[in-house]
């Protein structure tokens, strides 16, 4: 009888580990890609300075939405954990969309040359970022689902996995959308 105990002992305890080094795997996943997100989002950070020193030379009544992507830009090179980077960085999204539709109106920023190479640039970096969060999302999702589910979600309790936010779209991105009735 102590056998089968022992036995039975035994197979829970190594249960155990293999679960939680899936979780630990799952989780490092989901750091990975945001480290990799986290890059791309540093490489915008470094070009906004730049670009809201130009814009503010022609754009002068619009120093609130310049101010804000500022601030957002602080905050989030100082975000403490993914969770808030991920909220930060959303609200960083519409201030930089609502610059761009800003600066529709200013004709002769528009055509500066060194404007649209900025603009190139981030444009670049965006379509860098929009990979980045494809991989940061997918790795999410992996990993809640795997926590999520039950006698897993069991185990992550106990050992203190929790849930990633995703990024997902903004509500300016949201609003913006073009739906096409069929």
């Amino acid at each position: 009888m102590g056998i089968i105990i022992g036995v039975i002992i035994a197979v829970v305890i190594i249960l155990m580990i293999v679960l939680y080094n899936n979780m630990l795997k799952k989780k490092n996943r989901v750091k990975t890609a945001f480290s990799g997100l986290d890059t791309m989002l540093k490489k915008r950070y470094d070009l906004m300075p730049n670009l809201v020193a130009m814009v503010q030379k022609y754009v002068a009544h619009e120093s609130d939405i310049l101010t804000r992507i500022t601030k957002l830009r602080a905050r989030a090179q100082s975000a403490k954990n993914i969770d808030e980077s991920v909220k930060i960085n959303k609200e960083l999204d519409d201030a930089i969309k609502q610059l761009n539709i800003s600066v529709e109106g200013y004709p002769d920023l528009k055509s500066s040359q060194n404007y649209l190479q900025m603009q190139a640039a981030l444009n670049d970096v965006e379509e860098q970022i929009s990979a980045a969060r494809r991989t940061y999302n997918a790795n999410v999702e992996t990993y809640n689902t795997y926590i999520g589910m039950v006698p897993l979600n069991i185990v992550a309790l106990i050992f203190g996995f929790k849930p990633y936010e995703q990024f997902t779209a903004t509500e300016v991105e949201r609003e913006n959308k073009i739906w096409i009735n069929q």
